[in-house]
């Protein structure tokens, strides 16, 4: 299923099925190389959010949470 056919509201789970099939054969037949620099652009894109995971983390420890215990 090629990008421009993609329409959430036609597809079916049969279509998301062979979609996924597809997908796993395209990426099997990649060489070795392609793969590696697949990992190594997943890598950069994990690193470029670091900040961001590491910011929210920091947000969250700082918040105050509440926890309501619901009594009789």
């Amino acid at each position: 299923m090629e990008s421009e056919d993609f329409d959430l509201s036609k597809m079916t789970v049969e279509d998301l099925f062979r979609a996924k099939d597809e997908r796993r054969k395209r990426l099997a037949r990649l060489s070795f190389e392609e793969k590696i620099m697949i990992v190594k652009k997943l890598q950069e894109v994990s690193r470029s959010l670091q900040p961001l995971r590491a910011a929210n983390k920091a947000k969250r420890a700082t918040e105050a949470v509440e926890i309501k215990i619901k009594t009789r």
